[in-house]
């Protein structure tokens, strides 16, 4: 049985038994889930079983795919050395909210894995909770289990998602797969060693635990059926490893080949698992909106690219060979997921950046971490600092889980309090001010509120006050002077959002008037950030909300810019281009995207403000539409990957530009005026951002550009159209003069040559040349080494050149003396920090500076001290 039958063939069985077929959620959870990832197929389910959102139906089913890579959960060190573990997996459900219970859940499975699967009846065992007689009973007096097949546990038994949330007794199916799988004499029941794979579990839901530990009833008991979909697949096939079917034989097939010597057969296969489970990982982490980056579900991207790389190239694999395998993973996957073939580009070019990156910096990486390792193993101490593998992190992008892997396989250690202790504390440096913009005040006090935002409309509305938040604590009154935050059930002013930043302007209550200067979300609370200018307001009051109306211009304005740019960006670039984030203000505007083709050339740079421009001349008025999600995106309306939505979206029309939005726009495009790039660059492994302005901004900005260019054309006494040509000759004679003061430099250093001969110390059996030379730079330096090596073809020459408050060092040693074991480049690297530098070389030559003079001596004076010695 081939993996896309045996999903067709799960789904078959239980939607002919009531269930209806949802489709799986993504890989990234609700925002309000406890994981980083989903990691089990009932996670979209968990507002049904606490009671909080509707189920989809009494009764479901699923093919979800999840991601073990941390935590409770994660069976990393495992992936590709055993034949049951991998970091991306599918998980096979059926699901009941208050339909059916345990005697029908234990049906439906014995069911399908005895007349659908065939898989030997006398060959599965199962395993209940300690307490849980109901479920032992049903499986020895309905199923017909003898006593002996049925085995009793108490933690391995009860399920849980996390610290928190639905949980419940469960009861799990084993299939033994003979003697030869034994990992033991007493490997004669599951969960004694290898021989017994579990491969199915029935969660029976019933409980809910709380943040505090104690557990409470579920509004209503369920069925959660998680079904290891890989593991099944091997087992319907009589295979003892999910790596033998075809869901990793194509894959493993598709790969180079390997041509790593030292490898062995064992160690080959296993490297090869790893890397074909970390393609499907990364593949469909890509495909669900997840980027590699330092930071949470992108810092775990990151670390399976990196790892899978690190694995690749132990086998001899050539770099970009993850990129290549995308095809390979689509192929594989796509009868059940048909949207990751319309992704693949994307996918391939996320992947191609991020592997260009590592590649560029693993060489370097790799050869500081085998220098600590070794250092390791020569002290004894067989640790790497917890401060080393921060420098790796931070420096060359080693996932900490990586730098402790490669250390592992020579027997070291990584001090992991040490490493943490430097995170923690670069966390600490690096918070924004985020905190301060959000309301600070306990749940108790804080009324639940969800305010409605009528700004749509225009930009004033009424709006009832329902709390007052003053230093963090809850009031009833505020009085002139007052500084707070005021939350009404109505407003028309914009809560910052989707990079949108926050409105300003005033609320009125008769001669009241509180000014509000940040607009802000608390929970779903919309927040007025300000200070009572004159009168009093009392919770309960009715205030007139009324916004600036040039903010609120402005930032529509700037808003609308972005859809237009993302627009022109694919029009330019191509359709891969994908928003990645945005900052909209009042006078200018940030659009980040992920660039198919890296960095704008000029010329696209101009077709981009071009098409951008063209949209604004065309004054198309802007149209907005409320409909259900899939029907937005079935109209080709562009959505942020990653984001989520609910059932009904906005969803904004701007000329050809059709996107999802929630935030304020131009009546049309002809309000925008004029589009201004004003910058675009790198942020990130392929992430550019575009900095931007429109309306009076980019009116103001031509008019700064233009002034600046007439001031300099007065200066430079020549025209606006000349101007580069006179700055191209002014920038020729100055290099030209440049030039001239360094060969006099360096004339007037070489004139001194004879002084600096007689100067000549012995040392020992080498002679020796050290001297400070004032206003001298590396050009002269160099010069006069040269001068002076004419003289003494025997010794080591030692310069420190003084120019313009900095120091440059220069150090020669004769053919002889390093053959004799004289190298400069240590020498060097011995005598800069004594002027605040750094630098290196060949054993012959070696150069270098820094930044304090007053050091230049002490610096000559170490290298004489070395050569002494």
């Amino acid at each position: 049985m081939r993996s896309q039958e045996l999903r067709a063939a799960f789904v078959d069985f239980f939607t002919a038994r009531g269930h209806k077929h949802v489709a799986p959620a993504s890989l990234i959870p609700d925002a309000m889930s406890t994981t980083l990832f989903t990691i089990a197929g009932m996670e979209q389910f968990v507002p049904a079983f606490l009671g909080d959102e509707p189920p989809p139906a009494p009764r479901a089913v699923t093919v979800q795919r999840c991601l073990r890579v941390a935590g409770a959960k994660s069976d990393i060190e495992n992936v590709g050395r055993t034949g049951r573990h991998g970091t991306f997996l599918e998980m096979l459900g059926n699901f009941s909210f208050g339909d059916y219970y345990k005697a029908e859940a234990i049906a439906f499975a014995w069911e399908f894995c005895a007349d659908v699967l065939r898989l030997d009846k006398d060959k599965i065992a199962v395993t209940v909770h300690a307490g849980d007689d109901e479920a032992a009973r049903i499986w020895e007096c309905e199923i017909g289990l003898s006593p002996g097949r049925i085995t009793r546990f108490d933690e391995d038994n009860f399920w849980t998602m996390g610290n928190t949330g639905p949980c419940g007794p469960c009861t799990e199916l084993f299939y033994d797969t003979g003697e030869a799988n034994m990992s033991s004499p007493d490997d004669t029941a599951p969960n004694r060693g290898d021989r017994f794979v579990e491969f199915w579990n029935v969660v029976f839901q019933q409980y809910n635990r709380g943040s505090d530990g104690k557990l409470s009833e579920l509004p209503k008991k369920a069925i959660d059926t998680g079904a290891g979909f890989e593991r099944m697949l091997a087992l319907v096939n009589g295979k003892t490893s999910m790596y033998e079917t075809d869901l990793f034989t194509d894959l493993i097939e598709a790969q180079p080949p390997a041509t790593a010597a030292s490898v062995t057969a064992a160690e080959r296969l296993a490297r090869r698992n790893i890397v074909a489970d970390h393609a499907r990982a990364v593949t469909f982490l890509i495909h669900d909106g997840v980027y590699p980056s330092n930071t949470d579900r992108g810092y775990v991207l990151r670390f399976l690219i990196r790892r899978a790389i690190r694995n690749g190239r132990l086998l001899g694999y050539r770099g970009g060979f993850l990129t290549a395998l995308v095809p390979a993973v689509v192929k594989s996957l796509e009868s059940g997921y048909p949207d990751l073939r319309k992704n693949t580009s994307r996918i391939q070019s996320a992947l191609s950046t991020e592997e260009q990156t590592f590649e560029r910096t693993l060489e370097r990486g790799m050869n500081l971490l085998e220098q600590l390792i070794a250092q390791a193993n020569e002290d004894c101490s067989r640790l790497i600092s917890g401060r080393d593998a921060f420098a790796l992190h931070d420096t060359y992008g080693f996932p900490i889980e990586l730098t402790r892997e490669i250390a592992s396989d020579s027997g070291v250690a990584v001090d992991a309090a040490e490493f943490e202790q430097a995170m923690q504390g670069q966390r600490e440096r690096a918070r924004s001010d985020a905190a301060s913009k959000r309301t600070s005040v306990s749940a108790a006090e804080m009324p639940a509120v969800k305010s409605e935002f009528l700004g749509y409309e225009g930009l004033e509305a009424e709006g009832r006050i329902v709390a007052i938040i003053n230093g963090g604590q809850s009031m009833d009154t505020l009085t002139e002077g007052d500084k707070a935050q005021v939350l009404l059930d109505k407003t028309s002013f914009y809560a910052e959002k989707g990079g949108q930043i926050g409105d300003r302007g005033v609320l009125h209550f008769g001669d009241a008037l509180f000014e509000v200067s940040d607009t802000q979300f608390t929970g779903e609370a919309i927040a007025h950030h300000g200070v009572m200018r004159r009168g009093i307001l009392r919770v309960g009051d009715s205030v007139r909300t009324e916004v600036s109306s040039e903010w609120r211009r402005e930032i529509r304005r700037h808003h609308t810019s972005a859809h237009l740019l993302q627009r022109a960006l694919k029009d330019v670039l191509g359709e891969d281009v994908a928003q990645a984030g945005s900052w909209v203000g009042i006078d200018r505007m940030r659009f980040d995207f992920r660039s198919p083709t890296g960095a704008l050339s000029p010329e696209q740079r101009r077709e981009v403000g071009a098409r951008v421009n063209e949209m604004i001349r065309d004054d198309v008025p802007l149209e907005t539409d409320v409909m259900p999600v899939a029907q937005a995106q079935a109209s080709g309306a562009i959505s942020m990957f990653g984001e989520k939505y609910g059932d009904q979206v906005r969803v904004v029309r701007a000329g050809p530009s059709v996107e999802f939005c929630g935030g304020t726009h131009a009546h049309s495009t002809g309000e925008l005026g004029m589009f201004i790039i004003l910058n675009e660059f790198s942020i990130g492994s392929g992430i550019r951002r575009i900095e931007s302005c429109v309306s009076r901004s980019a009116e103001e900005h031509v008019d700064r550009q233009q002034t600046l260019i007439a001031e300099l054309s007065s200066t430079l006494s020549t025209t606006p159209e000349e101007l580069n040509d006179r700055v191209s000759r002014l920038q020729k004679d100055v290099r030209e003069l440049q030039n001239a003061v360094g060969d006099l430099k360096s004339r007037l250093a070489a004139a001194d040559v004879q002084r600096y001969v007689e100067r000549a110390e012995r040392l020992g059996d080498k002679m020796f040349v050290g001297a400070v030379v004032q206003e001298a730079n590396a050009e002269a330096l160099r010069h006069l080494s040269g001068a002076i090596r004419q003289r003494i073809r025997s010794g080591v020459i030692a310069l420190a050149g003084v120019d313009n408050g900095a120091v440059s060092l220069l150090v020669s040693a004769s053919e002889d003396l390093v053959k004799s074991g004289v190298h400069a480049g240590h020498l060097l690297k011995l005598a800069a920090p004594k002027v605040e530098g750094k630098g290196g070389g060949q054993p012959q030559q070696a150069q270098g500076g820094g930044k304090n003079p007053s050091g230049a001596q002490d610096a000559l004076d170490t290298i004489r001290d070395a050569l002494s010695a």
